[in-house]
């Protein structure tokens, strides 16, 4: 399994998802795939400041695959460090 992960402003980013199942987490139920993300922002260099995670908020509808969902992370990500949003962590 890769992590996918960046640089950005002296902030290492990895994006995390995973699938959310609908009615009951039942992995075999009828409807749409829908996939959920998070972020975790870490410093570079790692000093002894804990790494922060948090969960990505969408707009409207849960990305359909696990690429946008990542992507959608990565963005979050970059819109906390450059201080865009104000969000709590998880």
């Amino acid at each position: 399994m890769t992590i996918p992960t960046i640089e950005y402003k002296e902030y290492e980013l990895r994006a995390y998802s995973h699938q959310i199942f609908p009615l009951h987490r039942d992995p075999y139920a009828k409807g749409p795939r829908q996939f959920s993300s998070f972020v975790r922002t870490d410093t570079i260099p790692s000093n002894e400041v804990k790494a922060r995670r948090y969960a990505t908020l969408f707009d409207a509808v849960s990305p359909a695959t696990v690429g946008t969902a990542i992507d959608h992370a990565m963005q979050y990500g970059k819109d906390i460090v450059d201080g865009n949003i104000k969000v709590t962590e998880l």
